[in-house]
């Protein structure tokens, strides 16, 4: 490094213009002048294509195109120095170690998302989070955006419970009087279950019906709802049948316990019959009630579409336990990403010299460009110093010496032509002869 700031040194402080100047002798534009004289006895001076006559030409730019070509040839051979150095910091222990940490933070990356996706099985959760989605949204657009209603779980089980609770306050009585307590309670409990999965699936048969059975769906589905509903039916009659009869049969032998009244149906005993009916309806009716109270639950906290709900509940369930473990992995990925933050860190800090030394040598080309674009100005300038003044003194000569029927040029251009020629040279020209590319 201290060699090539060495080399800039004496690059920016030498003057190969000036020395040019020096070993110009000021009698010399006449001397040539004196020898154009005698060649131009022949009618005709000849020029190159810009109008320079090979003498002037080699007088005026040779001795700048020395000394620059020298000053143009190490600074060529600085900036592949430069070049060659700033590739070497590029590749530097400070880039080798950057790159390792990217490889390894990629690969780490790589491997804990493996570990975790299959751990916690990331592919199927977003899977089943992409399928019940697609599910629900089709419906949603079936249903020309409207939302399922919306199911209220917790307030649906308690008026389950209410009923299950009526229930047995209505039918306990009647079992336990017939049965020892533990089946009266078993009994009764069934009993409650039985008509409240009754009045739930009948609830939502009458809000669904119309989508049930609707032309469009497939007959053995048709039959398929009617076989699964007929199945409640049979379940809800059953159980009515029971109470009914256990009812039935608890007034028969309270009534001829009591001796008032003989088994109703029997032939004379119709106003014993009547008694039982009478009290038989009610208690049947009170059942029938707790059933239709049921299906009223049931009507109004079910969708009119069949499994909106379920699609919409199952959706969300899907992209609850999706979105967790997806924000999990982005935690595990963060946490990986400011792990090797603080290790480029430390790198980098590491690292301050050779930033150091690129901004050194970046100063020291900007430096070097701002003196070559002097140095490029002054030869310019120095040339067409020349060019210019041998042109008016050859004019001047020519004149003097009665030549004034010389022709100059490839165009034979005449004297006062040549006189108002222009035969200066710009900084493209210069740094095409010295081989000087733009940095």
């Amino acid at each position: 490094m201290e060699e090539i700031k060495l080399t800039f040194e004496n690059l920016l402080n030498d003057s190969p213009v000036d020395e040019a100047n020096r070993h110009q002798a000021k009698d010399h534009i006449s001397r040539l002048i004196e020898e154009e004289l005698v060649e131009s006895r022949s009618g005709v001076i000849y020029t190159d294509k810009d109008y320079r006559t090979l003498k002037v030409g080699e007088a005026a730019i040779n001795g700048v195109k020395e000394r620059v070509g020298r000053w143009a040839q190490l600074r060529n051979d600085l900036m592949l120095k430069v070049k060659h150095k700033q590739l070497s910091e590029r590749n530097s222990e400070f880039d080798v170690n950057q790159k390792k940490l990217l490889e390894s933070k990629e690969e780490q990356k790589s491997a804990a998302r493996d570990v975790f996706m299959q751990d916690n099985h990331y592919v199927d959760l977003k899977r089943d989070h992409e399928q019940t989605k697609q599910r629900y949204e089709t419906m949603r657009a079936e249903m020309g955006g409207k939302p399922p209603v919306k199911r209220k779980l917790s307030l649906y089980m308690i008026s389950i419970l209410l009923i299950g609770f009526i229930e047995w306050f209505i039918n306990y009585s009647t079992f336990n009087m017939k049965y020892p307590p533990g089946i009266a309670f078993g009994v009764t409990v069934l009993i409650a279950i039985s008509i409240a999965l009754a009045s739930h699936f009948h609830g939502a048969l009458l809000k669904q019906r119309v989508a049930l059975f609707a032309t469009h769906r497939r007959k053995e589905h048709k039959r398929q709802e009617l076989i699964y509903q007929s199945f409640f039916t049979l379940l809800l009659v059953i159980a009515m049948a029971i109470v009914t009869y256990n009812r039935y049969d608890l007034l028969v032998d309270q009534l001829i316990n009591s001796g008032g009244a003989s088994l109703p149906g029997l032939a004379g005993q119709e106003q014993g019959q009547s008694s039982v009916w009478s009290e038989l309806w009610p208690f049947i009716l009170m059942n029938l009630l707790v059933w239709i109270v049921g299906v009223a639950i049931s009507y109004f906290t079910h969708d009119s579409q069949p499994d909106y709900q379920e699609a919409l509940s199952d959706y969300s369930k899907a992209k609850g336990k999706y979105h967790k473990v997806d924000k999990g992995l982005k935690e595990e990925e963060n946490r990986i990403e400011q792990e090797f933050e603080v290790k480029f860190k430390a790198n980098s800090n590491s690292q301050a010299s050779h930033v150091d030394i690129s901004k050194q040598l970046n100063s020291l080309v900007e430096r070097l460009i701002a003196k070559e674009q002097s140095l490029i100005a002054q030869a310019v300038s120095v040339i067409n110093e020349t060019l210019e003044k041998h042109q008016t003194m050859l004019v001047t000569a020519l004149r003097q010496h009665g030549f004034e029927d010389v022709k100059v040029g490839p165009d034979q251009l005449s004297i006062n032509q040549y006189k108002e020629r222009d035969v200066t040279v710009d900084a493209y020209y210069v740094r095409k002869v010295l081989s000087m590319e733009l940095v």
